[in-house]
């Protein structure tokens, strides 16, 4: 995975873990990547990154670091160049907004009945040792770890954006991280369940 610069920390991603979901589109894909509209949606999106943050060549990768949870969508692209990163907010304001509705898209794309959907992710586009035409594309999906927040998030994750995401998308009682239980709970508020 592409590590953020030492020192910035806008998004620290643990290294990958068993109960994350990864799917690389175009290579071996794993148990989440099921349907043709996951992967039409993946390549919308990646095709989105590459048009609108990869304009100037030379980078060898765009990553861009998802956070929705309820009505709070947050996104972030680092770009990958020879030995330096640099990050940038993108603007996500507005119900209509493109990456907005990709996003929300490939979060109804991985939803079931028993995980619910993520709560953030991390769409990975490279093309170092690679041809240009053919980037290599990875998605690693976060189902149970807390999302950690950007440097420039103006504040944390509401309670009730939680809420709303645990109600739209329902997991099984056992699915429901410790974590999220006491931060719905601990605000007062009923958590959904399946």
């Amino acid at each position: 995975m592409i590590p953020a610069p030492p020192g910035t920390g806008p998004w620290s991603w643990p290294a990958v873990r068993a109960d994350r979901a990864v799917a690389s589109v175009g290579a071996v894909g794993n148990d989440r990547l099921q349907s043709d509209r996951q992967r039409r949606t993946i390549d919308r999106l990646a095709r989105w990154l590459t048009r609108t943050h990869g304009a100037e060549p030379g980078w060898d990768a765009l990553v861009l670091d998802v956070l929705s949870v309820g009505r709070d969508v947050r996104l972030q692209v680092r770009e990958v160049r020879g030995g330096t990163t640099t990050s940038h907010a993108v603007d996500v304001t507005g119900r209509r907004s493109r990456p907005r509705r990709l996003v929300r898209a490939l979060q109804e794309d991985y939803a079931d009945l028993v995980d619910g959907t993520w709560l953030s992710a991390t769409l990975i586009v490279s093309v170092a040792e690679r041809r240009w035409a053919r980037p290599g594309v990875e998605l690693v999906l976060n189902y149970a770890d807390e999302p950690l927040l950007p440097a420039h998030a103006p504040h944390p994750v509401a309670a009730e954006d939680y809420r709303r995401h645990l109600a739209r998308h329902r997991r099984m009682d056992r699915r429901i991280p410790g974590w999220l239980r006491e931060r719905v709970a601990g605000a007062g508020l009923e958590v959904p369940e399946r």
